[in-house]
């Protein structure tokens, strides 16, 4: 019979009988052990006559003075003891993070992944000597999928990402960024930002993207026309077909670092789109390891707006 057919045991001593055992061996009397384990004294005597039945043995002699071990019963004690201790143990194990304490295991999107991830994963590698980091970059769904699966402890998506596995994942706000618009550098653009969004030629992430599906709710919820030119997989190729001369695009704030260098570009307030919301997304009954949480703060200190052009810190 292979192990995986075998059947289950059936212990003939729960964890309250054991107890019963362990504290009268330990303490010599019923009167004792029923005050330490919190029952009366009928209950703990009862439990030691279901054990002694189960087992066919005598557990103790009943004295005057007190309880004491048979030879079968101090030959058991140890088992039964090691037996509550295993169990204390596996009490704890499920109380812990997956991950062990110098291992964060984390996922984001690419537009936390650019510069305010990595500015806090550097902060806190400085903090946390030893630490090993790995990091998975993929779109909101996958993430959680990954999530869901224990690939990762965290992920950081957009609140638009969504996933059948909701009733499995719980979310909580991590902090929101702007919206903005970028241009290419020599462009004449209208008064009003969103004008030139409208007028385009517009470059935009691909429609699984859940930026793009905020921008678009959000364009549509002011009547205003979006029709992408130029659709590409991330941020830094939107950056670079703007600095070219492709068209313009509206990004996260978060996204770019007015002061890191790379394609130029000029960045305009888009202040009639809503800023998008970033949040953390864990288990539910799964606790975070500490450097996960240690992370969330370093992202979200405050949970406050990032404004246009921002760096984030």
């Amino acid at each position: 019979m292979s192990t995986a057919s075998r059947p289950l045991p059936e212990p003939r001593a729960d964890t309250a009988t054991l107890q019963a055992f362990v504290a009268v061996a330990r303490l010599g009397t019923v009167g004792r052990a029923a005050q330490a384990i919190g029952r009366t004294q009928p209950s703990v005597s009862a439990r030691l006559a279901s054990l002694e039945r189960a087992w066919e043995i005598r557990l103790f002699r009943r004295e005057a003075r007190g309880m004491t071990l048979t030879p079968e019963g101090a030959r058991l004690l140890p088992r039964a003891e090691a037996a509550l201790a295993t169990l204390e143990e596996l009490d704890r194990e499920a109380g812990l993070p997956v991950s062990a304490p110098d291992v964060l295991r984390i996922g984001s999107g690419d537009a936390l992944g650019r510069v305010m991830l990595p500015r806090a994963l550097g902060r806190l590698a400085l903090e946390r000597a030893g630490l090993t980091v790995r990091v998975l970059e993929g779109s909101g769904s996958s993430l959680l999928a990954a999530l869901d699966a224990g690939v990762i402890d965290v992920a950081l998506v957009a609140l638009e990402a969504r996933s059948p596995a909701d009733d499995r994942i719980e979310t909580a706000l991590v902090f929101e960024s702007a919206v903005e618009l970028i241009v290419p550098p020599r462009r004449r653009t209208p008064a009003r930002a969103l004008d030139a969004l409208a007028t385009g030629p517009v470059v935009a992430l691909q429609p699984e993207s859940a930026f793009r599906r905020h921008l678009e709710a959000a364009l549509a919820a002011l009547r205003v026309p979006f029709r992408p030119a130029v659709e590409v997989g991330n941020l830094s190729l939107v950056r670079r077909f703007v600095s070219a001369g492709l068209g313009v695009a509206a990004v996260p704030a978060v996204a770019f670092d007015r002061d890191a260098p790379g394609p130029a570009v000029r960045r305009l307030a888009l202040p009639e789109v809503p800023s998008i919301r970033y949040h953390r997304a864990s288990r539910k009954g799964v606790p975070l390891p500490d450097a996960a949480l240690r992370l969330l703060h370093l992202l979200g200190a405050g949970r406050r707006k990032l404004a246009p052009g921002e760096p984030a810190r």
